[in-house]
């Protein structure tokens, strides 16, 4: 057992430099004597290990050439006993949304780990961290956090299974799910303009990262609204709007009193918006993506993300991801969400 566990171990620090680009895809590794040297360990038990990640196309060996990295990207034979949801707890959904999926892991016989990437540590550590557990299955909601595209594509080659959650990036190494948010958009766009609305304003997130769902929303609106008027809060705000005082809301208000409805494009924003300007006696419709407490208008309408219905669609993907020769190929899927209105 203690055998087992050492060359078991000394393919993982393999993995470790690969992944840290020490070994490059489609680059010699060092011969079996000059790894055992660098390792600390005997020829024997670098061969097992070498024998584990050849089974795992990780490397290839060829007579004659040496051993090579030789990543692949397709789908794996692999199970779904344990999904690992790494993701921002302080986000104002994340009970939702995870109440929701491990209901789906529970129909799916799956456990679901969470995890909370360290303010110490990259996410790019974060997941190997993962994957030195012998964890491969994994839900990584982003929000204000960034990943490489390497590392994405080096996770995959490792024999990784990701999944974005809330994420509209296309790439070829993870699948992701997130809300049809140009659907969206049109739909309250068009609520708005049936309860009398012709002059929308837009209150957004500034400093979105490109090619974000906020990003998109915003996009949309100013096709379907050219000339509509669009606030836009500093994303110091986020996850901390007990900060926005009302006198500061007053001044973003201000740039509304044009507008006879607003959309707000994040559903949070509208909760300190709409207290004040029931205040100062602002009466509009409102809508809003995802819903928010506290708001009291004439007329809500609301698009609410369907995260029973992304929660399933997420494991069809880790399925796929687990069987191989199903021709898998990363794709985005989007979500339709759920119009309510009072």
């Amino acid at each position: 057992m203690e055998e087992q566990s050492l060359y078991r171990d000394v393919r993982t620090r393999i993995c470790r430099m690969i992944y840290k680009d020490i070994y490059r895809d489609g680059e010699n590794i060092p011969p079996e004597r000059k790894l055992a040297e660098d390792l600390g360990v005997s020829r024997v038990t670098v061969r097992k290990a070498l024998k584990l990640l050849e089974e795992e196309h990780i490397i290839e060996r060829i007579q004659g050439s040496g051993t090579r990295v030789a990543l692949e990207y397709g789908a794996r034979t692999g199970n779904m006993d344990i999904i690992t949801l790494v993701a921002p707890a302080q986000n104002a959904f994340f009970s939702r949304f995870i109440d929701a999926f491990q209901t789906t892991a529970e129909e799916m016989d799956s456990l679901v780990l969470f995890k909370q990437k360290s303010s110490r540590q990259s996410l790019e550590e974060c997941l190997f961290r993962i994957y030195e557990k012998d964890l491969r299955n994994v839900v990584l909601w982003l929000e204000d956090m960034e990943i490489s595209y390497e590392a994405l594509r080096k996770l995959r080659g490792l024999g990784m299974n990701i999944v974005l959650f809330d994420s509209i990036r296309k790439n070829s190494y993870a699948d992701a799910v997130c809300l049809d948010n140009r659907g969206a958009v049109r739909r309250l766009m068009e609520c708005l303009q049936n309860a009398g609305c012709k002059r929308p304003g837009l209150v957004s997130w500034e400093d979105f990262a490109s090619g974000s769902s906020v990003q998109i929303r915003e996009q949309e609106f100013q096709k379907l609204c050219p000339e509509g008027t669009i606030v836009r809060v500093p994303r110091e705000y986020h996850n901390h709007l007990d900060r926005l005082n009302q006198q500061t809301v007053e001044e973003y208000l201000k740039q509304l009193e044009g507008c006879d409805g607003v959309l707000y494009a994040v559903g949070e924003l509208a909760s300190p918006f709409e207290q004040v300007a029931a205040l100062k006696n602002m009466v509009h419709p409102v809508a809003m993506i995802d819903e928010a407490p506290g708001v009291f208008a004439t007329q809500t309408f609301t698009v609410d993300q369907d995260f029973q219905g992304m929660s399933t669609r997420i494991f069809s993907c880790l399925k796929r991801q687990n069987e191989k020769g199903s021709a898998w190929k990363a794709k985005v899927y989007q979500v339709k969400g759920i119009l309510e209105s009072e």
